[in-house]
């Protein structure tokens, strides 16, 4: 049986190959305060580590949908970095260029690293170290320490950001490490033996510590011993990615491809561990490319309130929200924390031009009304509801052209 799940994995990915699409060459990045912006548009990073070259992995990562890729190359081999971007660039992706495992502290070194690839289409950013600040008191390699890599990248590549990921989301140690990177990310695994919600926690400290663009990394495979080391389910990452989005995160990535089993002494391949869950990231990843535009833009200012309606087990205070604003309408991230129901009443803050009747609750193909700014709904546990509010009956989409994603399809209610 086993044996037929991974065939049906590897023909699901064959079958998505030939529709991947290739992203444009890299000439300008920007950081505006909404999220990165790749040639003048925007651009949501959704990365996958641990599908380096030497795994032979790139191929299927491109065909789940990832669109950026942390790349490290061999220290004893210089060339080995660019020949790492070019691999992720030939599948489809950006990489984010590690300069981790001590390469940053041989000037050398790292300057012929950064000259030779600074050149290459498929560079977006350059990676620091990853998690210097574990553990605390003191932090493995302190801000002063990495100030000189972090000047030398921007002297050498001063048109591409700077990245450092760091651990255990303590605010401080954001606002310690903002002058050495232009984003931030964090990591929590929680699943399966904590609460979801420490995404929303860390994803703050990254946002409100280091006062630039921020990313998160979020689980998608076991990561602890037996018996806890499950697989996170695709609603538990789809909850976690959306969660991270709300608290104004403008970039995921994905831990991991690869990973230790349950031994600790070989590396497992999410991809064949898991061939009925790794089938249905490819909806996923294509979600979010999708709702890029509204995933990289401004919050709207303004009072938004969502109540709980009679009969709900949880209060609405355990949502996650985040109202954004495009040219046509307002578009709502609408995340349920908790692991029990929540039926809530939205009021939403009116244009002058007032909103058309009906929006648009994407990759669920439904309708909610919509009136004088309010609208109502029902979430399961942990589920996301991302709801497209037009201003106008003219901007409304046609729920029956969009092409929704395959798993996300539910009845009308």
């Amino acid at each position: 049986m086993k044996r037929i799940l991974v065939l049906m994995a590897i023909l699901v990915l064959g079958s998505l190959s030939a529709h991947a699409n290739s992203l444009p060459p890299v000439k300008r990045v920007e950081m505006r305060a909404e999220g990165l912006y790749v040639n003048g548009k925007p651009f949501f990073p959704i990365g996958i580590g641990w599908a380096g070259h030497w795994h032979y992995s790139m191929p299927e990562a491109s065909a789940m949908g990832f669109n950026m890729v942390v790349t490290h190359g061999l220290r004893t081999n210089p060339a080995s970095f660019r020949m790492d971007i070019e691999d992720a660039w030939a599948n489809g992706m950006y990489s984010a260029c590690s300069i981790g495992n001590d390469v940053w502290k041989d000037v050398e070194l790292l300057e012929k690293i950064i000259l030779d690839c600074r050149d290459h289409p498929g560079l977006l950013v350059w990676e620091l170290v990853d998690e210097p600040n574990h553990p605390n008191n003191p932090y493995r390699y302190p801000p002063e320490q990495l100030k000189p890599t972090y000047d030398l990248v921007k002297r050498l590549d001063p048109g591409r950001p700077v990245w450092l990921n760091l651990a255990v989301g303590r605010l401080k140690d954001h606002q310690d490490y903002a002058h050495v990177a232009d984003i931030h990310s964090d990591n929590t695994y929680p699943v399966p033996v904590a609460s979801v919600t420490s995404v929303a926690k860390y994803s703050d400290s990254v946002i409100k510590g280091s006062g630039k663009l921020g990313w998160m990394w979020i689980q998608m495979c076991p990561l602890r011993d037996p018996p806890n080391n499950r697989h996170p389910t695709i609603t538990e990452v789809r909850c976690m990615t959306y969660m991270a989005a709300a608290h104004a995160i403008s970039g995921v990535l994905y831990f991991s491809f690869h990973y230790m089993g349950e031994k600790d002494d070989h590396w497992t391949w999410w991809v064949t561990d898991d061939p009925a869950e790794c089938a249905q990231w490819a909806d996923l990843t294509a979600e979010l490319k999708l709702l890029t535009p509204y995933l990289v833009t401004p919050q709207v200012p303004g009072e938004l309130k969502a109540e709980s309606m009679e009969g709900s087990e949880t209060p609405a205070t355990e949502l996650h929200l985040s109202l954004r604003q495009t040219e046509s309408g307002y578009f709502l991230i609408a995340v349920n924390g908790a692991t029990s129901p929540i039926k809530a009443r939205f009021t939403l803050p009116v244009p002058e031009s007032g909103f058309a009747p009906q929006a648009a609750v994407r990759s669920e193909n439904r309708l909610v009304t919509v009136t004088d700014g309010v609208f109502e709904d029902a979430f399961a546990p942990l589920e996301v509801h991302l709801y497209e509010l037009p201003y106008s009956i003219e901007d409304a989409p046609d729920r029956n052209t969009i092409d929704w994603p395959r798993w996300q399809r539910r009845p009308r209610r």
